[in-house]
């Protein structure tokens, strides 16, 4: 796997991703992104108004699929990128620097896909329509695994949706939580139980404009603002039975599959570390062309300030290394190392963006929370890290649980 400047790695993101040996098609794919690199400025306008209003922006969906960005994690051999997680990675953290909502979409969609290339508890049939989907007429697709009276699929227990036989086929009944990107999308992937009496739990593929699909409109965040992450409901939706992953007895989170939910945690994390490079990024010419009056220079020649912004700088070089390696054991299939790095990058990449903005606020002082700049926003969503599961506390938990009760070898 090739280590080279990465756009993940550099505070302007100007640079392209490279190449890499796992990705025949890494040339595309850096055009592609230079592509995007073109119009960046664009996005992050459009992402900044529509922050304003909280309103969801479907001509952003329409670019990305036009341009190509939702068929990145697709196989090369269904018409797509068949990238790998630290491409989609350069990829998710390039895009969250002018837009973090349009990044989460890509997140979600990324994990779901890469989950169907490694036909991850996928049937062939079904895992290759959905790959024509994305080529021949491409959208969102998100999978629906929260729920607001179970809370995060992370924590365990079974779904309350429930699907019931029938002679069409699975009927879905239930309500789903933080359905983001849900006026996008084009094909749900909803996490349910059967009524059987040994229940079994899968997901199971429905059209976003099926019949008894409604969206309830409760999103109103601090952060993420239109990312139009509504709840939604299912009433007597029907799923033909071919539509539906393999369903598991027992162990109902064996359901999601490995491979999406690696892909979910290495993806956030170069969101949110895209976030912060955003902050860090604004700070830098702030404090670069700030020149008061009692001080007669920049604030950057302060040595106190040098030391705020190297602090920040030198967590996201950390950052950096942690991501190129969880991609990498993902990439091998190293499951030893895999959940306890994925561990490191919730609690110290994603939930520590916030922590690195607010720094970052206590250097820039009032400019830094005026809403006409990116700094306070790109704080807001920062803390949207600390909601993704799996939460710190069910983290540390585990981790104490690894250190105390495993006997010494």
């Amino acid at each position: 796997m090739t280590r080279g400047p990465s756009a993940t790695g550099a505070v302007s993101g100007e640079t392209p991703p490279p190449a890499h040996s796992d990705d025949a098609s890494g040339a595309d794919i850096t055009r592609l992104v230079t592509q995007f690199l073109s119009v960046r400025k664009h996005f992050a306008a459009r992402a900044a108004r529509h922050d304003r209003t909280g309103i969801f922006a479907p001509e952003t969906v329409r670019e990305l699929a036009d341009a190509g960005f939702l068929r990145v994690p697709v196989r090369l051999q269904a018409g797509g990128y068949g990238a790998s997680l630290s491409v989609a990675q350069n990829i998710v953290g390039l895009l969250a620097q002018s837009d973090p909502v349009a990044a989460l979409l890509l997140v979600n969609h990324y994990m779901v896909h890469a989950s169907i290339a490694a036909r991850d508890n996928w049937p062939e049939p079904l895992a290759r329509r959905l790959e024509e989907q994305a080529v021949s007429r491409p959208g969102l697709i998100n999978a629906l695994l929260a729920e607001p009276d179970l809370g995060s699929a992370s924590q365990g227990g079974s779904p309350g949706t429930v699907a019931t036989a029938t002679g069409d086929g699975w009927r879905l009944n239930g309500r789903k939580a933080y359905v983001t990107g849900i006026p996008g999308l084009s094909e749900l992937v909803v996490r349910a139980r059967t009524d059987e009496p040994e229940p079994r739990v899968g997901l199971f593929v429905v059209s976003a404009g099926a019949d008894g699909v409604t969206t309830v409109p409760n999103w109103d965040h601090i952060g993420m603002r239109a990312s139009a992450s509504h709840e939604v409901i299912l009433r007597d939706v029907i799923v033909p039975y071919e539509d539906t992953t393999t369903l598991f007895h027992g162990d109902a989170k064996a359901a999601s599959g490995s491979v999406l939910m690696h892909w979910n945690c290495g993806l956030l994390g170069a969101l949110y570390d895209g976030v912060v490079r955003s902050a860090l990024a604004w700070t830098i010419d702030f404090l670069r062309t700030r020149i008061p009056s009692n001080l007669g220079k920049p604030l950057a020649t302060l040595p106190f300030m040098q030391d705020a912004a190297g602090r920040v700088s030198l967590t996201l070089a950390t950052n950096n290394l942690l991501l190129r390696a969880y991609a990498s054991d993902v990439l091998t299939g190293n499951a030893v190392t895999i959940s306890s790095d994925a561990a490191v990058i919730k609690t110290e990449v994603v939930d520590k963006a916030a922590d690195l903005t607010m720094q970052l606020l206590a250097i820039a002082g009032n400019a830094g929370l005026s809403a006409r700049n990116t700094l306070e926003r790109c704080h807001r969503d920062a803390l949207c890290g600390r909601i993704h599961a799996p939460h710190a506390e069910l983290v540390r938990r585990r981790a104490g649980q690894t250190v105390l009760l495993t006997p010494p070898l």
